[in-house]
Order: structure tokens, then C-alpha cells, then sequence
């Protein structure tokens, strides 16, 4: 009996393994195709979900253009008290915090806490490293390390777009900037020596 109720229970365990990957992919989607003009709409059905709700509410503040400064600051800090632990609600804090004007340390501090809570989400690196790469000569070494871990971590399974932006951002920034990130880079090896190549920091890679 003991076996078959064991059974019953791994069963169930995978089903509702099953179901949330089925809903993060389901919103992975919608969030892919979601515009300024369509997010309301593409997003709508995610919004009260437990698993994605506030990736969904962090994304659609992102596409949200039409908000003031001062209205993305508060709801950003309303995402943040609503989800403390979500990588994606630090990362509109820091984003809010930018467009008003915020003290640098301010959101250098909502960098580091979206990295801390949102170590391995990878289109989620993706995009802060997008955010944080402009930020680069006024970062201390720590922020650079995390956008570093950033670039290795994200760039793989990065959507399209963010790679193209991550392209677009490095070739817009400084020399220096883009010396000192083509450095990092390279001494993380094999994988960041590729990435390096794929952004236009360098040339390709030797073949091994």
C-alpha cells in the first residue's frame, strides 16, 4: 500500500511539474511577442498567476511608455513589495530609479539585489545586462562582475531580440567600456571568448 501511495504522490508531483513548465512556457511566448501596443492584451492572462504573475507585471511595466517617470517608480515599488524575492521587480525597481533621477548607489543596489534573487533566469540576465552596460564606468567592481556573470549566464538562451540588443548596446558604448567588458570576457574562457566574438568585441574565436 505504502508503494502504490508513493507512487500516486511522484505521479502527481510530476503532473504539476508538467503544468508549471506548461504555464512558463505559455508565458515566455506571449511575453515574446508582446509590444507596447499589444501588451496589455498579451500579457492580461498572466497577471494573477502565482508562477509568472510578477514576471508579467514586471514586463509590462518595462513595454509601458506611456507612464510617467514618477508612475513606473511607484509601481515599481509596488511589484517589489508585492514579490521581494523576484529578479525581474529589482530590475524595474533599478529601472524606475534610473528615469528618476535616482542616486547611482540606489540602483546599484537594485542591480545586486536582482541578481542575487534571480542568479540562473536567463532571458532575465539577458536583460539586465542590457539596462546595466550604459551604466558601466560609474559601476563598482562587484556591479561589473555580476553583469560579466550576466553575459555568461544569459547569452545562450537569450531570445533573439535580446542578443541583438546586447549587440546594439556594446557597439554604442565606449571604447573603454567595451575593452574592459571584452576582458572580462575573455578570462572566463572558451564560452566567454564566444560571446565576446558574438557581441563584436573581437574577432571570432580560433578554432580549438
Amino acid at each position: 500500500m505504502s508503494r502504490i501511495a508513493t507512487s500516486v504522490v511522484i505521479v502527481a508531483l510530476c503532473l504539476a511539474a508538467m503544468a508549471g513548465a506548461a504555464r512558463v512556457l505559455s508565458f515566455g511566448l506571449a511575453d515574446l511577442s508582446a509590444e507596447a501596443r499589444t501588451a496589455q492584451k498579451a500579457l492580461a492572462p498572466f497577471l494573477d498567476d502565482p508562477m509568472v504573475g510578477t514576471l508579467a507585471r514586471a514586463r509590462l511595466l518595462d513595454l509601458d511608455s506611456g507612464a510617467s517617470d514618477e508612475e513606473r517608480r511607484e509601481r515599481a515599488r509596488n511589484l517589489l513589495t508585492r514579490a521581494p524575492l523576484s529578479g525581474g521587480a529589482w530590475l524595474a525597481f533599478a529601472q524606475a530609479g534610473f528615469e528618476t533621477e535616482e542616486p547611482m548607489a540606489k540602483i546599484e543596489r537594485a542591480l545586486l539585489m536582482s541578481a542575487l534573487v534571480g542568479r540562473n533566469e536567463g532571458w532575465l540576465m539577458a536583460r539586465r545586462a542590457a539596462f546595466a552596460i550604459p551604466l558601466w564606468p560609474q559601476l563598482s567592481a562587484a556591479s561589473r562582475r555580476s553583469i560579466v556573470d550576466d553575459l555568461l549566464g544569459g547569452w545562450k538562451g537569450a531570445a533573439g531580440a535580446d542578443r541583438e540588443a546586447l549587440v546594439s548596446i556594446a557597439y554604442l558604448s565606449p571604447d573603454e567600456t567595451k575593452h574592459e567588458i571584452r576582458d572580462a570576457l575573455l578570462r572566463a574562457g572558451a564560452a566567454g571568448e564566444t560571446i565576446a566574438a558574438e557581441m563584436g568585441l573581437t574577432t571570432a574565436p580560433r578554432e580549438k
